[in-house]
């Protein structure tokens, strides 16, 4: 069976909620809601690679103030998905060649580790859970490789490969290692997403 746009994407945003309430422990703050939301434009290629990113606009668009999103948007340079630069001003990322092959390079340390421990720590239920969650991935990227999809399923079959990688790494019981790995994801899924998607 095939699975829908919809719930690849349902299952992204899941997986969004759920790191949600990991990294904060508390309810969200507005700078939280800003930071989510400014996130979701970069991942979704509403605000691509080098494109000006307004403060401003933003708060004006997530009917805020100011002060959530300027703390979003360190929050996001932190992370780098942002950078800030004088008289260019906020823009996202572009990453360098370099860069990106370090990113690579973390995550498969990262993740090599995680496997290791979800092979040591899962039950029987979570495997067999990957594993459904495996052969599907294959179904999605078969599709994908055959052209069968837009920008929305694109973006639905990089969330449900990385909702795959997040439910190895919760299953590995390691609190700290998921969230490294979410956090060096979220980037390479950035770039993914938007080399997948050039026209």
């Amino acid at each position: 069976m095939v699975l829908p746009v919809r719930f690849s994407e349902h299952l992204w945003h899941a997986s969004v909620v759920g790191l949600r309430k990991a990294n904060s422990g508390s309810r969200a703050t507005l700078a939280d809601e800003a930071y989510y939301a400014i996130r979701d434009l970069i991942l979704r290629g509403k605000l691509p690679l080098g494109a000006i990113v307004s403060r401003r606009q933003l708060a004006t668009k997530l009917g805020m103030s100011m002060l959530p999103v300027a703390e979003a948007a360190q929050r996001l340079e932190s992370e780098g998905l942002l950078e800030s630069k004088p008289q260019v001003g906020t823009r996202v990322r572009i990453p360098t060649e370099q860069f990106v092959r370090d990113r690579f390079v973390v995550r498969e340390a990262l993740e090599c580790q995680s496997a290791r421990l979800f092979a040591e720590r899962a039950t029987l239920e979570q495997k067999h859970e990957l594993r459904l969650m495996a052969e599907q991935m294959d179904t999605l990227f078969s599709r994908l490789a055959a052209g069968n999809g837009d920008a929305d399923f694109t973006f639905a079959v990089h969330g449900y490969h990385f909702q795959l990688h997040m439910r190895i790494a919760e299953y590995s019981g390691c609190v700290e290692l998921q969230q490294l790995i979410q956090r060096n994801n979220v980037l390479v899924f950035n770039w993914l997403y938007d080399l997948a998607t050039d026209p």
